[in-house]
């Protein structure tokens, strides 16, 4: 099971949680490694990823909502954690996002997921009557920090992509300290909801690709803020320890990331209308064949638990990326 999640208040498992060990670093014999990180360029040899199976129309697993898990596919261990309604998984369309595989995608989300595709007029039959602040829900439950292994400390002036000596060391692409730091002293952390997988690289198989996409109430009242709510994806691997999305600035995703594409009247039809949101995005690093990962995709509110954030997550798969982190959005 996952561990606890809270500082004095424990977070309930949601939904399809199975057993997960804690990543390790491995020494993988297919390739040789040992350890050591001469370079986060892993060489892509005779690369032959298994083929994305999906299995989603009959499940209410989000794991295999996302494409993960099922019979013949990639095997995967975890769940969701959170509130009790901080995930839903949502069938078909929602406003201009189609599931990226199968038939449905996962909602995380800092309030109630499932309001998401609510009208600003059924939000507001439930007591919800400010479109400028709606939905906005605080579940007033912890943690009030975030869970390991996520940490906000950079590794130093250099990312592991410069030095990779440093992975192990904290946040290898340094970019949520600034976020961070910017509430002086640090955020305190609200409405926190995850999902966390454990996966083994399969044998000719050099990276993983998911598919995200951002969107927050936060938009336009608090955009350009010093402090916002995040959308985190940590990898712990062998050659990075750290956020892997965040745009080609270094800036982590929120509403001031450069991928907020989607505004005002592009969001009509659901809750996110007059808000703002990216399109679908991809991020996809390198993985090093036979390896065991943890990767913990995470949405939160910063300061205070108003204004709710949202993250749709969908499409995982395998491939022959073989480079360090990057998020593009989808052609």
């Amino acid at each position: 099971m996952i561990a606890a999640l809270a500082s004095g208040c424990e977070l309930s498992t949601v939904v399809g949680t199975r057993e997960l060990d804690g990543a390790e670093q491995s020494t993988d014999e297919s390739t040789g490694s040992t350890g050591e990180l001469p370079s986060l360029d892993f060489a892509v040899g005779d690369c032959a990823p298994p083929p994305p199976i999906s299995c989603d129309a009959s499940s209410e697993d989000p794991l295999q909502a996302v494409g993960l898990d099922c019979i013949d596919g990639t095997p995967a261990a975890g769940g969701v954690s959170g509130p009790s309604a901080a995930a839903a998984i949502h069938v078909g369309e929602l406003g201009p996002y189609p599931p990226r595989e199968g038939e449905k995608m996962l909602i995380l989300s800092t309030g109630v997921a499932a309001q998401l595709a609510m009208t600003h007029e059924q939000l507001a039959g439930l007591g919800c009557d400010e479109p400028d602040f709606c939905p906005s829900t605080d579940f007033e439950v912890g943690p009030d920090q975030l869970p390991p292994p996520i940490t906000f400390e950079p590794v130093g002036e250099d990312t592991c992509i410069d030095d990779p000596s440093l992975v192990g060391q904290g946040d290898c692409s340094n970019s949520l300290f600034d976020q961070w730091s910017a509430c002086g002293g640090g955020c305190a952390v609200w409405d926190y909801a995850e999902l966390r997988i454990g996966l083994t690289v399969p044998e000719h198989t050099y990276g993983l690709a998911f598919d995200f996409a951002f969107m927050s109430v936060e938009w336009p009242l608090f955009a350009g803020g010093g402090f916002n709510d995040m959308f985190v994806a940590w990898l712990e691997s062998e050659r990075w320890t750290g956020n892997v999305s965040f745009d080609e600035l270094g800036n982590p995703i929120t509403v001031n990331a450069g991928f907020t594409d989607y505004i005002d009247d592009e969001l009509d039809g659901f809750a996110m209308q007059g808000h703002g949101g990216t399109r679908w995005l991809t991020t996809a690093f390198g993985l090093a064949p036979g390896e065991s990962i943890q990767l913990v995709l995470a949405v939160f509110d910063l300061t205070d638990g108003a204004q709710d954030s949202v993250v749709l997550l969908d499409g995982f798969r395998w491939t022959c990326t073989g480079t360090p982190p990057t998020t593009q959005p989808v052609p």
